[in-house]
């Protein structure tokens, strides 16, 4: 009796401790010890290199982990089967946690998105893993993409991959490159090469080569002749020589007597002024005095050119006189 009850007791002792065990791994894997913000994304490129676990960055900064990744036909399932074809639920869903200690104080997120915050798959150097990395790119280029399912946490958007992105240009590249007449094109190409042959060999091309090459030899034989070293120790002689120091002496003096006039110049003009007024006044005055000695003039003028008319016609009235005034019957005695 006594063993069977020793028994038991190590028996419930043990399941105790396995209860106990249990319940310490899931408070280590629980999101109490890894406290943050759930956040979500998609990609619709291969995450190979992501796991649960990974980091998550901002600018290099670890700023949470890779919570879980699954496909979004198995997170979200389509409403109808016919749905399973569309792009949007062939992505991959993976989610992460951010630790707000890491950030700091988090503002409206949604406002963030608007500004360009994008979550993409960043290499780590050459051993195949990779990293979530956040950053703000340019909205417009990398627009949010809508889903048609509620997501379970705040959605990031994402963006392709570096390596994506070159993927996609080089096949962008070779689809036109599989569009073009490749044949045609170096026909032309083939065209273009003989015709710069022909120029350069006969054509205008070798004349103006040949002009340039005459004018280059014409310039240095000029240049050879013209002496220039000569000539710039003859223009520094000159410049540093006692008649160059004369003249700029004599540019000084005349610059100060010029100095000189121009400050006597105001005076000047306004003596000027004041003379050409008088002389105004002067000139008034004498134009009033001469006015009535000049209608005098003209008076005595006229009279002498009537007695001088009366002459002519009738010689002996200076000794006669003048005649008799006539009397009360307008007769003359």
């Amino acid at each position: 009796m006594d063993s069977r009850r020793a028994g038991l007791r190590v028996g419930l002792f043990v399941i105790a401790g396995l209860v106990a065990v249990l319940a310490l791994l899931f408070f280590l894997s629980g999101s109490l010890l890894h406290p943050g913000i759930l956040y979500e994304t998609y990609f619709q490129e291969s995450v190979q290199g992501i796991d649960v676990g990974t980091a998550v960055k901002f600018r290099g900064v670890t700023i949470g982990q890779v919570t879980d990744i699954g496909l979004v036909s198995a997170e979200y399932p389509p409403a109808s089967l016919g749905d399973d074809d569309k792009p949007v639920y062939q992505e991959v869903v993976v989610r992460f946690r951010v630790d707000p200690g890491k950030i700091g104080h988090v503002e409206n997120v949604q406002r963030a998105i608007a500004h360009g915050l994008r979550v993409q798959i960043e290499p780590q150097g050459i051993t195949g893993l990779a990293y979530l990395g956040l950053n703000f790119v340019s909205a417009a280029a990398f627009p949010a993409q809508p889903v048609p399912w509620t997501p379970d946490s705040t959605v990031i958007p994402s963006m392709p991959s570096t390596l994506t992105q070159v993927q996609d240009a080089v096949q962008q590249v070779m689809s036109s490159l599989s569009h073009a007449d490749l044949g045609k094109i170096v026909t032309q190409i083939t065209s273009l090469v003989t015709t710069l042959n022909t120029e350069f060999s006969t054509g205008d091309a070798k004349q103006a080569i040949a002009n340039a090459s005459t004018l280059l030899a014409t310039a240095n034989a000029a240049v050879a002749q013209a002496d220039l070293p000569a000539t710039t120790a003859a223009v520094r002689n000159l410049a540093d020589g006692p008649q160059t120091a004369q003249i700029l002496t004599q540019l000084n003096q005349t610059t100060a007597q010029l100095a000189q006039i121009t400050k006597q110049l105001p005076a000047l003009v306004a003596s000027s002024q004041a003379t050409i007024n008088q002389a105004a006044e002067t000139t008034a005055d004498l134009q009033a005095e001469l006015t009535p000695i000049l209608q005098d003039m003209q008076s005595t003028t006229a009279n002498l050119r009537t007695l001088s008319a009366e002459l002519s016609r009738n010689p002996a009235a200076v000794l006669r006189g003048a005649p008799p005034p006539p009397d009360a019957n307008g007769a003359a005695p």
